[in-house]
C-alpha cells in the first residue's frame, strides 16, 4: 500500500486539489513555508564545498537566456500575451524544490542546487532589464531598476539562501539533529505533496473567476505553456545526457520557479500573462510524477 501511495501520490494530491479546490486554495501562502522545510531537509545533504560551478551549467543558463528572447519573437507577431507568458516560462529560474526532485530521482542534488541558486540569482538581475528590453509595460512605469531588483530578491532570497544557511548552521551546531535530517530525506517527497495539492487548488480558484470571455485566452497561454514546458525538460534532459546528469540537466530547465514566475506576470504584464506559468505548474507536475512513478517502478523490478 505504502508502495502504491508513494508512486501515485502526485497525481493524487493534483486530483484533490483540483476536486477539493474550494476548501484548499486559502491555504496557498503555506506552500512557502512549506518548500522551504523540503530545501533545509535537501540542503542537508550537501556540502558547501560540493556547490561548484560545471559545463552543464554555462550551458543551461545560455537556453535559458537566449530562448526567451527567441520564444518572444517567434510569438509576439501572431499573440503579445502568449509571447510574453511564454518568455517568462523560459526566463523563470529553476524551482527551489528542483534539488528535493533531483535527489527522489537519483540525480545530483549539488549540481542542481548549485545551478538553482545562480539561477535565481541570475534572473534577480536580468528581468528588469529583460522586460524593458522587450517593452513590457505595467507596474515598470512605477518601480526603477533598483526597485524591481530589490522586490525580486525579497521574495526569492529568503527562501532560496534560508535553509541552505540553517542547514550549514545545523552541521555545526546540533550535528545530530543535522543527520536526523540527512536520513529522513522522503520526508520532502511528502511535504511536497501536500503543497502540490494546495497549489492546484489556487490555480483552480483562480481560473474558475475569471472572466467567461477570457477563458479562451486562458486556454490558448495554458496550451502555449504545455509546449515550452515538454521543450525545456527535453533540452535539459539533451544536455545532461551530454555531461552524465540527465536528471539535473531536465529538472534545472524545466522545472521553474513558477511562484515568482505569476509575480512577474502580474507586477510587469498583466493578469492573462500569469495563466501561463500557472498553468505551467501542471505541467511540469504532470512530468515530475511520470518521472517519478517511472523510477519508482524501475527500482522495484
Amino acid at each position: 500500500m505504502l508502495n502504491f501511495l508513494k508512486t501515485y501520490a502526485l497525481f493524487i494530491s493534483m486530483l484533490v486539489g483540483i476536486v477539493f479546490h474550494k476548501y484548499l486554495a486559502w491555504m496557498s501562502p503555506v506552500t512557502g513555508y512549506i518548500l522551504f522545510l523540503m530545501l533545509l531537509i535537501t540542503y542537508c545533504r550537501v556540502s558547501p564545498r560540493q556547490l561548484k560551478p560545471e559545463p552543464l551549467h554555462f550551458r543551461m543558463a545560455c537556453v535559458q537566456i537566449a530562448g526567451c528572447f527567441l520564444v518572444y519573437w517567434v510569438l509576439a507577431p501572431f499573440n503579445l500575451d502568449l509571447a510574453y507568458g511564454s518568455m517568462l516560462c523560459v526566463l523563470s529560474p529553476t524551482a527551489t524544490s528542483a534539488p528535493v526532485f533531483a535527489a527522489l530521482l537519483g540525480g545530483s542534488v549539488a549540481t542542481l542546487a548549485t545551478y538553482c541558486i545562480a539561477s535565481n540569482l541570475s534572473v534577480a538581475f536580468l528581468a528588469p532589464l529583460t522586460f524593458s528590453l522587450l517593452g513590457a509595460h505595467g507596474a515598470t512605469e512605477e518601480l526603477t531598476f533598483i526597485e524591481a531588483f530589490v522586490t525580486i530578491c525579497v521574495k526569492v532570497m529568503p527562501l532560496l539562501l534560508g535553509p541552505f544557511v540553517l542547514a550549514a548552521l545545523m552541521k555545526k551546531i546540533t550535528p545530530k539533529v543535522h543527520s536526523r535530517l540527512q536520513n529522513v530525506q522522503i520526508l520532502s517527497f511528502w511535504l511536497w505533496v501536500v503543497a502540490l495539492g494546495i497549489l492546484m487548488a489556487k490555480i483552480t480558484s483562480d481560473f474558475i473567476i475569471l472572466e467567461e470571455k477570457m477563458h479562451s485566452a486562458a486556454i490558448i497561454l495554458a496550451l502555449g505553456s504545455a509546449v515550452i514546458c515538454i521543450t525545456q525538460f527535453s533540452v535539459g534532459w539533451y544536455l545532461g545526457g551530454k555531461h552524465k546528469n540527465r536528471v539535473a540537466g531536465g529538472q534545472g530547465l524545466g522545472q521553474k520557479n513558477t511562484i515568482l514566475a505569476i509575480w512577474m506576470a502580474q507586477s510587469f504584464f498583466n493578469p492573462v500573462v500569469a495563466i501561463a506559468p500557472a498553468a505551467y505548474v501542471l505541467w511540469q507536475n504532470l512530468i515530475n510524477s511520470y518521472q517519478l512513478w517511472r523510477h519508482r517502478k524501475g527500482n522495484q523490478n
